[in-house]
């Protein structure tokens, strides 16, 4: 029988994590949201000038953190990160692997290199995470890793099919770790965020769409709540599968995107 939780089972107080592309959009807001609920977070990405303003937010709310410059795709990069945080925060307890990129094109103009950059990143980057991650967690016991997909992964992504292919590997591997470590103490879960309101997505819609309102006004159509997401929407879901609150799911992944619209006959 499992024992009762002491306090709020949404509370992360005490508890350490890493967040993968933590200096903007969904990364940032994540960082945030997880030192809200009282966890020390270590954040990455390849730009540092990103990170160091969302290091100081995560202090000014009184917990522990730090920045490094890292390359997702590159293992020696994603190993040193995790043995920072266990070395300098005591331990892992919470891994999110939230970088990720792409670009808008027809799949027959896909380069060789364009489709290696995007999985890379997005399928190799999870690898690379959860593979390290979860040595440092398999030594200690227990430990969540959370694993940021996107219904690109499920419905497949017109003009991105680099990136749904990506994705939907995402959720494949979340629910085969999820097997394999789930009576190891892991949980592993995901999250696939629908149309979410990100610097990055906007600026390649803008830069690669001539009608980029338009379009911007149709994704929102296409949702039954009529409107795009934001990105605190998709990192509350996250601190929920990393806290106690989510003690028996792994394996699983969580769709948020504001439901499918509604047909014309249900309006």
């Amino acid at each position: 029988m499992v024992p009762p939780m002491a306090g709020s089972p949404f509370s992360l107080e005490g508890k350490t994590a890493v967040v993968t592309g933590g200096g903007l959009g969904i990364g940032r807001s994540i960082a945030l949201e997880l030192a809200r609920a009282g966890a020390d977070v270590a954040i990455c990405s390849r730009k540092l000038e990103h990170l160091e303003p969302v290091v100081k937010e995560i202090r000014d709310l009184g917990r522990r953190s730090f920045a490094m410059a890292v390359d997702v795709r590159h293992e020696d990069q994603v190993q040193a990160i995790v043995e920072r945080a266990v070395r300098e925060l005591g331990r892992l307890d919470v891994m999110v692997n939230n970088a990720g990129a792409s670009f808008r094109a027809k799949f027959e103009d896909i380069s060789l290199n364009g489709w290696n950059a995007v999985v890379g990143i997005n399928l190799n980057g999870v690898f690379l995470g959860c593979k390290w991650a979860g040595r440092a967690m398999l030594a200690q016991g227990h430990g969540v890793i959370v694993n940021v997909a996107s219904i690109a992964g499920i419905y497949g992504a017109p003009m991105m099919a680099h990136y749904g292919a990506a994705k939907s590997a995402v959720i494949t591997l979340t629910r085969e770790l999820g097997v394999a470590w789930g009576r190891r103490g892991i949980r592993v879960n995901c999250v696939a965020p629908g149309p979410i309101e990100t610097e990055g997505y906007l600026d390649v819609l803008g830069k690669t769409d001539p009608d980029a309102e338009r379009t911007y006004k149709a994704v929102a159509a296409r949702v039954a709540m009529g409107r795009w997401g934001r990105v605190e929407e998709i990192a509350w879901p996250c601190v929920f599968l990393a806290s106690d609150a989510a003690s028996f799911m792994t394996g699983a992944t969580i769709v948020v995107d504001g439901g499918p619209a509604p047909r014309e006959g249900d309006r």
